[in-house]
Parts: C-alpha cells; structure tokens; sequence
C-alpha cells in the first residue's frame, strides 16, 4: 500500500469513531467534524477508496479490514499518548488531547508497544475511550437522557475541544459519581451544576443503584 498521508489518517480516525457511535460514516458527518466542503471530503474519500481503505454504499461510508487495523493503530496511539500524558507527565486533559494528535502519527510500533507495557496495558483512554481490543461495547446512557438518580461516569463520547473542557471544569472523570437533580442540573462532589444539554449528550453514565 501506497504511504498515506497525516490528513487521510485523521480521516480513517473520524470514520472508525463514527463507526462505533453509529455503525457508518456519512459525508455531512466528516463535513461537520471537518469543517471543509463536500468536494474536499469527497476527493480524500476517493484517495482513500483507490488505496483500498475505505467503502462507500447507499451514502454510507465503512473502513475495509485494511482501513480498519490502520485506524485502530493510531487510535491507540492517540489514546495512549494521552494517557502518557496525563497520567505520567501531569498536563491536563485538554493540552494532552491536542499534543496526542501529534504524537499518533510519530510513535514507531516498537516505541508504541514499549509505552503500552510501561503503562501497564491500560484499557482506556483518561476520558473512558477503550483502547482498540481491550473492551467490548461500552454500556451506558446518555446523561442528557438519565432520570433523576445516582450515575457514574463511563466515557466522554465525542473528544471535542470545548467538550473535554467543560466536562473538566465540571469534573465528570469516569468513574466520577454524578446525581442527576432535573434535566440540566446535576452534582458532583457536592455542587449543585447548570449542564448544558449539549455536553450531556457527550456524557455516557451508568446507574449505581
């Protein structure tokens, strides 16, 4: 296979994770996450599809087994960086999330594999995102969507920059127990919190009773 190019892999990334959110990859997807026109998705789609990594069918858009093992090596990579990050080196989610982006594309799999072992083969990311083939299918609800009750956090859904941000000011770490007061209100850690609907959506929780 023909070198691919950083930009096609981030392609290959937002592919896979769309593929674990909803099973496909449409093009006003990768228009919204890209912020770039429909002709520039389509020509990258079309480098991708000639290099045998991706499929397209009723408008909707898969990784091939190929596309799938390179996404699933630099979403490690990505998501062990952060872990390096900030569980090692102590910067926060935010700075590391925007550092790994980097990192994904450097790390030699030797390295990778090195990094992997020292921090102890961890199965997620810091923000509850599963390390490609360490977790099945993450279960839980939506906190835009959990009744009033008491919830711990599983897993910031979408790693958006104004996401984990909001999620960190507010301090939904997984593992972080969170009761749900009324829609759009919740505490944690004893304060009471106004939540915008959007970041709720972003917040897969699990009920602890």
């Amino acid at each position: 296979m023909a070198e691919i190019s950083e930009p096609l892999e981030n392609y290959l990334k937002e592919i896979y994770e769309l593929e674990e959110l909803k099973g496909h990859a449409r093009v006003s997807d990768l228009i919204l996450i890209f912020g770039v026109s429909p002709g520039t998705i389509s020509s990258a789609l079309a480098k991708l599809e000639r290099m045998n990594l991706v499929a397209r069918k009723d408008r909707k858009i898969n990784l091939t087994e190929e596309g799938r093992k390179l996404a699933e090596k630099l979403i490690r990579a990505h998501r062990l960086s952060e872990r390096l990050l900030t569980d090692i080196i102590g910067i926060d989610w935010v700075r590391a999330h925007e550092i790994a982006h980097r990192l994904e594309h450097v790390w030699p799999d030797d390295v990778l594999e090195r990094l992997d072992e020292i921090l102890g083969r961890p199965r997620t990311c810091p923000h509850g995102r599963p390390i490609p083939g360490r977790v099945g299918k993450v279960e839980g609800v939506k906190l835009s969507e959990a009744r009033p009750g008491k919830y711990r956090v599983v897993m910031i859904i979408r790693e958006e920059e104004w996401v984990i941000r909001r999620a960190l000011e507010l301090g939904l770490f997984p593992g972080k127990e969170v009761r749900v007061i009324d829609k759009g209100k919740i505490e944690v850690d004893g304060k009471v919190h106004e939540i915008e609907n959007a970041l709720a959506e972003q917040v897969l929780v699990n009920g602890t009773e």
